[in-house]
């Protein structure tokens, strides 16, 4: 859950007539509460005769989980896993595993990084296509550090 889909339920939860929220999404769990009013008391929920509690409350509910759809990030950066020697080719001299502009398979393996004298391959969370690499072969990696700029195709 990002920042701004929380400042946004924050919004949402102050401009309705509920007084807590409580929101799970992807294993991770946030709950909004209003503070009391100036006086000290708790803001006052005026339900009209038609709705019960529990209905303007569903309904409440409803309308902040109705969120818009988030679209799917465009690109996706590939990172190392583990620290080592990053390298582009399975041997010196030999042709890349994949060049920029490549088009490429979830699992395919991309690069390599050497780590105690094992090769550990570097593979495609996702299929797509190449923008950049962002690494010079030969050069030192640690957990974490941008290797290659992958777009949707």
């Amino acid at each position: 859950m990002d920042l701004s889909t929380i400042e946004r339920l924050m919004q949402m939860l102050e401009n309705s007539t509920l007084n807590e929220l409580e929101v799970s999404e992807n294993g991770m769990r946030i709950r909004l509460a209003k503070t009391a009013g100036r006086n000290g008391g708790a803001p006052a929920v005026v339900p009209t005769r038609r709705d019960t509690p529990e209905a303007m409350a569903a309904a409440e509910i409803a309308a902040l989980m109705a969120l818009p759809d988030i679209p799917e990030i465009d690109e996706a950066v590939i990172v190392a896993g583990l620290s080592g020697t990053f390298y582009r080719a399975p041997a010196p001299g030999a042709e890349p595993y994949a060049k920029e502009g490549d088009l490429i398979e979830e699992g395919q393996t991309v690069a390599l990084v050497e780590a105690m004298k094992m090769l550990n391959p570097v593979e495609a969370p996702r299929g797509g296509r190449i923008v950049s690499i962002l690494v010079a072969d030969g050069e030192p990696v640690t957990p974490g550090t941008p290797l290659i700029l992958l777009a949707s195709d």
